[in-house]
């Protein structure tokens, strides 16, 4: 039985219903049955055979939850509105995706590290978290689109504003989404933050109030929503920087004096889905290469277990408040330190 609801969550029968349902997010609390779960979310499917098939998911699903939770352990899930979409359907919110015209850009960057205001180990912080200091937007929603790799862009650069200003200005997903398809991006089908960064330097990026994300990939209006005076609306970059793969003391040191950092990690286990807080610590995620973008924010330690602080995509309704603890100095854990940078301003 165990095989065939496994082989269910496998099939990549995409459909419009579940991927509709996208458009939000909500909040799912103690989800007793399939039946319940339908009526928290509103969704609706066209006939019985969809709601067997898509039943059958939810099981499974709730299975590994019930079975993770009870089992105890660092971390902790939940049922939410991904709990009947099959694996396919989800991975089309993975879009961190390297391209050959990308590839092409940034193989001519030369790397840079700044300076950071402390240098030495010793001299950082044990914790350090940007939320606390005021440099860290809400999550937001990607919705049915893979463009994770534009929120994990804007997301870094937000706090590197905030931490040179003390202004924290919500920047806009979209101009990336529509603009930089020139560098090596494909809107809703993936892209990279390092292509998101090139396009910044060379063009600048709208404030979020001035060019609104919609979930798709639209015609670019950067001109347009620049408005009169584009200094007051236009934001640039003198250039971006690398951390050197599997590098986590220099995550750490960046963090703790520069700002926030944009990484790819591996997102792809139907735990990670389901995540509602601890530490995750899920070995699964180190099995295959990383395919999501987010921001590191922070880092700290609980219970003698160093972790990353995550902002990921999926709306404030997922994990905690938006927000993911993952290992850190558990040899780049889920791939988090394997692609990581940052804008220098």
């Amino acid at each position: 039985m165990w095989q065939m609801l496994q082989l269910l969550l496998l099939l990549g029968c995409l459909n419009a219903v579940s991927l509709q349902a996208l458009q939000s997010f909500p909040k799912l609390c103690d989800v007793r049955d399939f039946d319940d779960f339908l009526l928290k979310t509103g969704k609706l499917y066209p006939d019985e055979r969809e709601r067997e098939f898509r039943e059958s998911i939810f099981v499974a699903k709730k299975s590994l939850v019930d079975l993770t939770n009870n089992r105890g352990g660092s971390y902790r899930l939940n049922l939410n509105i991904f709990a009947d979409m099959t694996r396919k359907e989800v991975a089309t919110l993975l879009g961190s995706k390297i391209s050959t015209q990308g590839e092409e850009l940034t193989a001519r960057h030369i790397n840079f590290l700044p300076a950071t205001t402390n240098t030495g180990s010793d001299n950082l912080p044990e914790s350090f978290d940007w939320r606390e200091k005021g440099g860290v937007t809400a999550a937001g929603f990607q919705g049915s689109c893979g463009s994770c790799w534009s929120f994990s862009t804007t997301g870094a650069l937000e706090g590197h504003l905030f931490r040179r200003t003390g202004v924290l200005v919500p920047l806009s997903q979209q101009n990336l989404m529509d603009c930089a398809d020139d560098y090596g991006n494909m809107g809703c089908d993936g892209g990279f933050q390092e292509y998101g960064f090139e396009y910044i330097r060379d063009h600048g990026i709208t404030l979020a109030n001035k060019y609104p994300y919609q979930q798709s990939e639209m015609e670019c209006k950067q001109n347009e929503t620049a408005g009169t005076y584009p200094r007051e609306s236009i934001v640039k970059i003198r250039d971006y920087a690398r951390i050197d793969p599997g590098d986590e003391q220099k995550m750490k040191q960046v963090i703790a004096t520069l700002g926030p950092l944009a990484c790819s990690m591996n997102a792809g286990p139907i735990s990670f889905e389901q995540y509602e807080g601890g530490i995750y610590e899920d070995e699964e995620c180190n099995k295959d290469e990383v395919n999501h973008s987010v921001v590191v924010v922070g880092y700290g330690s609980e219970n003698g277990r160093d972790y990353w602080i995550i902002k990921n995509s999926y709306s404030q309704n997922w994990g905690e408040s938006g927000f993911m603890r993952l290992p850190r100095n558990a040899g780049s854990f889920c791939g988090i330190a394997s692609e990581c940078s940052y804008p220098i301003l």
